[in-house]
């Protein structure tokens, strides 16, 4: 099957705000600027950032340091000191620290990253990929899988427990437990032999050992998969990020109510326009989070209480004197929240353009007005690259049914009646063509018969007609279902595509283990899809691995 691109419009769950940006950007304007995602229209973008363009020569220093120790090699290096000068700009992606690298979306965002900052680059603007580790998510279970397949394409749900400090720590304090090996074992079990399996997992013993963070785990792995591109990791929790990005967290805080209502307003314009608001504001919450006692938890803020107007429960009140000075003492102990980071990122890096994934761009419908609180121009939103990946049995499993990817996408009766009708045997299908052809040729002759005799009733006849192929089309789609119930080997088959292209009834690229992909295709697959990532389209696309 050749490669092919499909539009958004057609692919599952799409939400409106995304297919608007795609497909008509003057829509959503409003929510996040004039102008549409373009590398040609960069440049007004590195004027409005110039003299913004973050804390260089303190967040290099880090950098080098947290790169070093994940193993970099001396592309990240270069790139890393190219940040030190003031016309080079970054484009930034993030994940959280997935199980094994977590779903493979994880590496398109990354090599869309690549691909970007190559093709600013090209248009003579300095620009390095840099990967933001969401390692201050507390939301372990969310990460703490992933999921593969057997040869029969069952689901194969691979994890670890983690030892974590608190039931809420954030996922950058948890500790791989001994029962990684397990997982690694069983991955090896699942994949075929041969060198891409071999080098897949040397890589994942040699980030992932018992009793690593999780984060410096995850970090390792994306490390021997992107440094040979230059990527660039930032995990944000660090003291010196913290403290760098403390007076953010002061303004956050101190202006609560504010935010709170602007923001408030944004979800309100989002839907009036017809979207959604993908963050739902609780009431009397502020954009940060506080560590206490070993979990992390959401910081309040009661309008009108007065001094100790702040608080972690009803318990616990602070005054906003209390939390400067906590601030200032142990900035680690706080973090923002989904529409806060990306402030933070951009107080810290000279970001001129975010890669981000559907639901992330959605957040940055609403964290606009953020960007405007903060006096900072926001970034231009780029779409991942997004992809479902085809093998050998899938390929040849479509080719025979005539299947499109959107086919198996439906699913259920639509996919048994495409698949149960080319499958049909004893040239039934055939026969059904000829049969229809025939009717044709007969409606044909009694429509030039009636019109000479009495035009009048060529209605009567169009309608007679439509009634014919309407129950031919019945009886046609009872036969597919038949012939599905009748042959194992079809409902096999069906089967197969869905676990294997729609595993959960979702998009594949949401639900498989990128390194599952790597481990069967090999590390020439990133190559592969790094050619692929076009952005003059951003449709979902396929490739055969």
């Amino acid at each position: 099957m050749p490669p092919s691109s499909i539009s958004y419009t057609r692919v599952p769950k799409t939400s409106t705000i995304l297919a608007d940006y795609l497909y008509h950007y003057e829509r959503v304007a409003p929510f996040y600027g004039d102008q549409p995602p373009d590398v040609s229209a960069v440049t007004a973008l590195t004027e409005r950032l110039r003299g913004s363009d973050g804390r260089r020569r303190e967040v290099a220093q880090v950098l080098l340091r947290q790169n070093r120790a994940f193993g970099c090699g001396p592309e990240t290096v270069r790139n890393i000191e190219r940040l030190l000068e003031a016309g080079t700009f970054a484009v930034v992606t993030g994940q959280q620290a997935g199980f094994f690298s977590g779903p493979v979306f994880t590496l398109y965002k990354a090599l869309t990253a690549v691909k970007l900052a190559e093709s600013l680059r090209r248009r003579g603007f300095e620009a390095v990929p840099i990967f933001w580790l969401a390692s201050e998510d507390h939301d372990l279970e969310e990460v703490a899988q992933a999921n593969v397949l057997t040869d029969a394409d069952e689901l194969v749900v691979l994890g670890d427990p983690g030892e974590r400090p608190g039931p809420q720590s954030s996922v950058g304090y948890v500790k791989l437990s001994p029962g990684v090996g397990s997982a690694l074992e069983r991955l090896e079990s699942l994949l075929p032999p041969g060198e891409s399996r071999d080098r897949l997992l040397a890589d994942l013993r040699a980030s992932y050992p018992a009793g690593e963070t999780w984060p410096r785990a995850f970090g390792r792995f994306m490390t021997r998969l992107f440094t040979r591109w230059g990527v660039v990791l930032l995990d944000p929790l660090d003291e010196e990020i913290h403290r760098l990005s403390a007076h953010l967290y002061l303004e956050a805080i101190s202006r609560a109510d504010e935010l709170r209502r602007l923001l408030s307003e944004r979800s309100r314009e989002l839907i009036k326009a017809g979207y959604h608001a993908q963050v739902h504001l609780v009431e009397n919450s502020t954009l940060v989070f506080m560590e206490r006692e070993g979990s992390r938890r959401p910081l309040h803020h009661r309008d009108g209480r007065g001094e100790k107007g702040y608080f972690l429960s009803e318990e616990e009140d602070l005054s906003l004197a209390e939390l400067r000075a906590k601030v200032q003492a142990q900035p680690l102990i706080f973090s923002p929240n989904v529409l806060l980071r990306p402030a933070v990122q951009d107080c810290l890096l000279p970001t001129i353009a975010y890669i981000a994934g559907p639901s992330e761009l959605a957040y940055f419908g609403q964290a606009q007005v953020l960007y405007n609180a903060f006096g900072r121009p926001m970034p231009m939103i780029f779409p991942r690259g997004a992809f479902t990946l085809l093998d050998a049995r899938c390929r040849r499993l479509m080719e025979k049914y005539r299947l499109l990817l959107e086919d198996v996408w439906q699913g259920g009766a639509h996919l048994s009646q495409k698949i149960g009708a080319a499958g049909l045997a004893e040239g039934w299908t055939a026969r059904f063509e000829e049969n229809e052809q025939e009717l044709n040729r007969i409606m044909e002759r009694l429509h030039a018969d009636i019109e000479s005799l009495d035009p009048t009733l060529l209605g009567a006849l169009r309608r007679t007609e439509e009634k014919i192929k309407y129950q031919v089309e019945r009886l046609k789609s009872k036969v597919s279902r038949a012939a599905l119930e009748r042959s194992e080997l079809l409902r096999r088959h069906q089967e197969m595509l869905q676990r294997f292209l729609t595993p959960r009834h979702n998009l594949q690229e949401r639900e498989i283990s990128g390194a599952y992909f790597l481990g069967r295709a090999g590390y020439e697959l990133l190559d592969r899809l790094l050619e692929r990532i076009d952005f003059d389209s951003f449709d979902h696309q396929t490739l055969d691995i």
